[in-house]
């Protein structure tokens, strides 16, 4: 925990670009990260909050507000931040507290929260059983990314665990917000950062404009719609050695299943996905709990004879471009574009590759995370979370309500269920405009049960037909 309080920092990139969309839409909570950590076991509720204000003590990103001064620059402002409430709901008396607690969570996640004032989380413990707890944290996507919630549950788990056996609070090895911040300031006064920005525009240079599934752009709503299902672990299995065929990864696979899938539903052949990053490719940025994470385009060129292993290769070989160059954020790349504040989109669904993370235990009870929300949807967003112990790999579809509803979400996920299964059976050389996206159910209701329209037609000739509706209507 640094002894240096109420520090005023400058923002990063990524936090300057959610500050202004956040003050365009003050009441908008869409711009909160969630996840809770499902403990089964009998945990002590004292220590739980011990560990947690520890690692709130030592993860400065939490502990933050925003000051604008005379001058309108922006300054995260770090705070001691120690008077901060940690409620414990008891749900055991009620009749379903699974559900009860589901509910109370997206109720929360509805909440929006003041940037001007701290504290920036919610978190609170959900008490399901004597030998089931929820730990539900919240925070505002500003102070924490995805990988910085990652290494902060990580410290909650670490403390937790000590102290329960009895020891010492371990020290913290997380870093500051002062190491980040120097980082970041280090790559732009970079060649790095001129090398990044020259490759961004020869990938831009010619851009075509964003294509969605909804056939639209809208602004960000207040909330998403979650589909969600999995691959069973023997498809993973065969989709996994499919990509090894095409001399690349799994992700690489689920990069090239979504441009099969966009593709084949609106012909277009430049496509443009986005693709989460961390933005940290150093060993600083790597320990500090905070808001680094960018969007990225992810340019493909598709066409119906191309085929699947031609597919994945290609999808890999931009991936690694893309990751090679993934210091130079969504915020450069839209200034340099002079899109800022226009609405224009540089890209359409988005494909977010996201791991479990190392395996977490409460002192002796293994636990399991889950996440609640990512942030805004602008689009769609499909997450692929590489699997889990069983080996199945689950698949969310997070939908902007704007563009679609959620039987069109649920539709679109069914059929990348499909894609994906079907893939798992190809050959390398098939071409990708023969693999089959609709279930049996849907290509019979298409081809046969709308077009069931055969009705009685009486065998008389066109000019009696003539002559009786001048009668009707004369």
């Amino acid at each position: 925990m640094s002894g240096d309080q109420n520090r005023h920092l400058p923002l990063t990139a990524a936090q300057t670009g959610i500050w202004f969309a956040q003050e365009l839409d003050p009441q908008n909570p869409i711009y909160k990260v969630a996840e809770y950590v499902d403990i089964q076991g009998r945990v002590d509720l004292v220590l739980v909050e011990v560990a947690v204000r520890q690692a709130v003590a030592d993860t400065e990103a939490f502990r933050v507000r925003v000051e604008v001064d005379d001058e309108g620059m922006l300054w995260q402002v770090v705070d001691r931040l120690v008077d901060w409430p940690l409620p414990v709901m008891d749900l055991r008396e009620t009749a379903d507290p699974w559900a009860q607690a589901q509910e109370w969570m997206q109720s929360n996640l509805r909440r929006p929260i003041d940037l001007r004032r701290a504290p920036v989380f919610s978190f609170t413990v959900l008490r399901l059983a004597t030998d089931r707890f929820l730990l539900y944290l919240s925070g505002h996507h500003l102070a924490m990314d995805g990988f910085g919630f990652s290494l902060f549950i990580q410290r909650i788990a670490e403390v937790y665990t000590a102290l329960d056996a009895g020891l010492e609070c371990p020290p913290s090895t997380l870093g500051s917000l002062g190491l980040l911040l120097a980082d970041e300031a280090s790559y732009r006064a970079s060649d790095r950062f001129t090398r990044d920005r020259k490759y961004w525009a020869e990938q831009l240079v010619d851009r075509s404009d964003a294509v969605g599934l909804a056939g639209q752009l809208a602004v960000t709503s207040h909330t998403f719609l979650r589909q969600t299902g999995y691959v069973p672990a023997p498809v993973v299995d065969r989709l996994r050695a499919l990509a090894r065929r095409s001399r690349a990864s799994l992700p690489a696979l689920a990069m090239a299943a979504l441009a099969i899938y966009v593709h084949r539903l609106t012909g277009a052949s430049d496509l443009m996905l986005g693709l989460p990053v961390t933005g940290r490719t150093g060993t600083v940025a790597r320990n500090v709990p905070a808001m680094l994470a960018s969007q990225l385009p992810l340019r493909m060129r598709v066409h119906p004879q191309m085929s699947i292993g031609d597919l994945v290769h290609h999808a890999a070989e931009r991936a690694r471009g893309l990751l090679r160059h993934q210091r130079y954020s969504y915020e450069h790349l839209a200034r340099d574009l002079g899109i800022v504040g226009t609405g224009e989109h540089l890209f359409g669904p988005v494909i977010n590759i996201r791991g479990y993370g190392p395996a977490l235990c409460f002192a002796q009870h293994p636990v399991t995370l889950h996440n609640l929300a990512i942030g805004p949807v602008n689009d769609l967003v499909v997450n692929v979370y590489d699997p889990s112990g069983d080996g199945a790999l689950r698949i969310d579809f997070d939908a902007n309500p704007a563009l679609y509803r959620s039987e069109e979400n649920a539709a679109h996920h069914r059929r990348f269920l499909v894609l994906l299964e079907n893939l798992a059976g190809a050959d390398l050389d098939q071409p990708i405009g023969r693999i089959e996206i609709l279930s049996a159910e849907e290509r019979h209701q298409l081809l046969v049960d709308y077009n069931a329209t055969t009705a009685p037609v009486s065998q008389t000739c066109l000019p009696v037909l003539f002559e009786q509706q001048v009668v009707r209507t004369p």
